[in-house]
């Protein structure tokens, strides 16, 4: 869908409304006029696409993930404790971008641990993940560099696009999560040491290959 610019002619007091509703649910006013009408013909935007996702993904990964936070029509942020000596926190989350009027999903993962130790584990085992993903031919899989330390970037221009079908959209975004965060436990129980390769690579192909 692409927008354009429209002039409209509304009663004051509809505006006053239309914007007080819009301060409450945290977007604007040509973003709310244009649910309205979009509901009123039967149409989804691709904003509410974007929270649908957000919403079946809050309910997918119940139990499995704690949600810290959702933006609107843009994002959700999950947190965790990794099971690695003081338990360091590790952030989870999900933005869609707006490249050229072209939607799509972007993973971040980030960790604020200072301890270089840690953050040299995190390093190597985002290496092993981005060599699994082009082993497998992942389409989404390169990013350029995105891949540093203790952060991860993953833009699924492909498989995150908000013109895929919203299931299939939603089940890619949630299996993929699993993935990461099923790997990343695995990771750090051995201390990434052992035949880890392998395991991730096990890993990797039953939430992604065999879906």
């Amino acid at each position: 869908m692409r927008k354009s610019v429209y002039s409209l002619t509304l009663f004051d007091e509809i505006v006053e409304q239309i914007d007080q509703i819009a301060y409450e649910n945290k977007t604007n006013r040509s973003q709310l006029i244009n649910d309205i009408l979009a509901d009123y013909i039967g149409v989804q935007t691709p904003e509410q696409k974007i929270q649908t996702v957000l919403e079946t993904l809050d309910q997918n990964l119940d139990g499995v993930l704690s949600v810290s936070q959702i933006c609107k029509n843009n994002s959700i942020q999950f947190g965790k404790s990794l099971k690695y000596k003081y338990r360091p926190k590790i952030h989870y989350c999900y933005e869609f971008k707006n490249d050229d009027g072209k939607k799509y999903a972007v993973l971040k993962i980030s960790s604020r641990t200072k301890n270089e130790e840690l953050n040299q584990h995190f390093s190597d085992f985002f290496h092993y993940i981005d060599s699994i993903e082009h082993r497998h031919q992942q389409e989404d899989c390169d990013n350029g560099g995105n891949t540093s330390q203790h952060k991860f970037i993953r833009a699924f221009k492909h498989y995150g696009a908000v013109t895929q079908d919203i299931r299939e959209l939603t089940d890619f975004l949630t299996r993929y999560l699993l993935m990461i965060d099923t790997a990343m436990n695995a990771y750090f129980s051995v201390d990434g040491e052992g035949n880890i390769d392998e395991k991730l690579d096990g890993i990797y192909s039953h939430y992604l290959d065999e879906n």
